[in-house]
């Protein structure tokens, strides 16, 4: 019975994202369409909670011996998923909701997954769920009562290279990077706040649309983050980074020579890097051919593969796969164990609800009261972009693989926070105060003229005007010549 209710699973789940994100585009072309607007976001709210029931039911009968606690795990993660659709619909009520649905739809779909490869991570990263939206419903009253944002522009790079100093004195040395910090049970990754803080820079020092000249500070800023990360041997952060970068300078100066001489400029690093860095090798190497030493530096990116492709289009069923064979899979690999068992059809909906997100957070960007706000909301949309290119990228063989999280699926608890607080911030820039709008400049008042003293008409002498020169004169007035 069991079984047949995995292998029936299958086609619902794809059902549900399928239907999610069919009415994410009704929602999306409907919005000034308030009842269809509403209708949609709805429907799929309703399709995020079926996929949890269903997953829990999975999930309760592969292991009837812990039924008590899997059930409380999913009541309360079902609990979790109502009151923050409620809640952020009170906090953010002109926010983007489309926005809000995908995130938690992503959210659900990387706890079920977690519980199937670890359930301690996935309690764990349920508690950092409910602190991400907690800082998420605190942001709007936090930032509406600062003063403009983009008067701190030197606080946020001194306090990014702080950190990054930080880092490289006091942090420690995981999965080879040096990018972690601990202070006393409290183990958090210094670069994913530097990354905000760098981008509010950015749309802070470029807000007035600048020339070559004013790009060479942030240019050589971004050049010293850059070799921050490098020296931390985080090239994923870097990568990132680097990107987003780009983006907001041409953003800002709609110059795409300064985005080709970016690029050119990032590919010459980026084989340096390969030069001068012995694990970058590794990895490269891994990308051409994996399968050449697949029992050692293909071992990763081979098993992904396998995950991915062996069970085809609707995948072997949830509590059905073997991802677990994969290393660092609840961090690096989620998506590979996504695609096992919910088959490669739910994992391109994964994509896709991505890609609703990232539209959202352009839409966003678009419809901003100011520059500042605008290249602020389309920074933070680029990083998000570019983290999930990056690793979908690596985990498909698509790019060398480099070690960053999935946003909202993999475990991950700083990582995790700082996704919350990006959203936060880009559907805070839905519905900013006025205090950000661009006001025209104030005219002033044309001082009052002086009343102008009647003309003496000069008369001619009387023998030198007739009377056909006077109705001459009459007549050329009345015509206005």
């Amino acid at each position: 019975m069991a079984q047949i209710i995995i292998i029936l699973s299958k086609y619902l789940f794809i059902f549900y994202i399928l239907a999610f994100l069919w009415h994410g585009f009704i929602a999306a072309t409907n919005k000034n369409n308030a009842e269809k607007y509403e209708h949609s976001l709805s429907v799929q709210r309703i399709m995020m909670l079926l996929f949890h029931i269903n997953a829990s039911l999975i999930l309760v009968m592969a292991d009837p011996v812990d039924i008590t606690q899997i059930i409380k795990r999913s009541v309360g993660i079902f609990v979790f998923l109502c009151a923050s659709c409620f809640i952020t619909k009170k906090f953010y009520p002109n926010s983007s909701h489309i926005l809000w649905n995908g995130v938690f739809f992503l959210s659900d779909a990387g706890l079920v997954i977690l519980y199937t490869l670890n359930p301690d991570l996935e309690g764990k990263q349920l508690i950092w769920h409910i602190v991400g939206i907690i800082a998420a419903l605190l942001l709007p009253y936090i930032l509406d009562r600062l003063p403009r944002l983009d008067k701190f522009k030197t606080f946020y790079i001194v306090f990014a290279i702080i950190l990054l100093v930080s880092t490289l004195l006091f942090g420690n040395e995981e999965f080879g990077s040096k990018n972690w910090i601990t202070i006393g049970p409290l183990t958090f990754q210094p670069s994913e706040v530097v990354k905000l803080l760098f981008i509010a820079y950015l749309a802070s020092g470029l807000s007035q649309k600048p020339n070559l000249k004013q790009l060479l500070v942030p240019a050589v800023l971004c050049m010293i983050v850059m070799l921050c990360f490098v020296a931390q041997k985080d090239l994923g952060s870097a990568l990132i980074f680097f990107m987003s970068f780009m983006v907001v300078v041409y953003i800002a100066t709609s110059k795409i020579s300064y985005f080709l001489t970016g690029t050119l400029t990032a590919a010459a690093g980026a084989y340096i890097a390969y030069r001068i860095f012995p694990h970058i090798q590794v990895r490269v190497s891994a990308w051409l051919d994996p399968w050449s030493d697949v029992a050692n530096k293909g071992y990763q990116i081979a098993h992904s593969l396998f995950a991915i492709a062996t069970y085809g289009l609707t995948g072997a069923g949830l509590t059905r796969g073997y991802s677990t064979s994969i290393p660092v899979v609840d961090r690096d690999f989620i998506f590979s164990a996504v695609c096992e068992e919910f088959g490669v059809i739910f994992g391109i909906g994964i994509v896709l609800v991505f890609l609703m997100i990232f539209l959202e957070g352009a839409v966003g960007a678009l419809n901003a009261h100011n520059r500042f706000l605008c290249l602020f909301c389309a920074g933070l949309t680029s990083l998000l972009a570019f983290q999930s290119f990056v690793i979908l990228g690596g985990v498909t063989k698509l790019i060398p693989l480099t070690g960053v999280t999935l946003p909202f699926l993999s475990y991950g608890g700083t990582s995790l926070l700082m996704c919350y607080v990006l959203v936060a911030i880009i559907q805070w820039i839905y519905q900013s105060c006025v205090q950000y709008a661009d006001l025209p400049p104030k005219k002033e008042e044309p001082e009052p003229k002086k009343p102008l003293k009647p003309k003496r008409r000069k008369q001619a002498p009387e023998e030198d005007i007739t009377l056909d020169e006077v109705l001459q004169y009459n007549r050329k007035r009345r015509d206005g010549r």
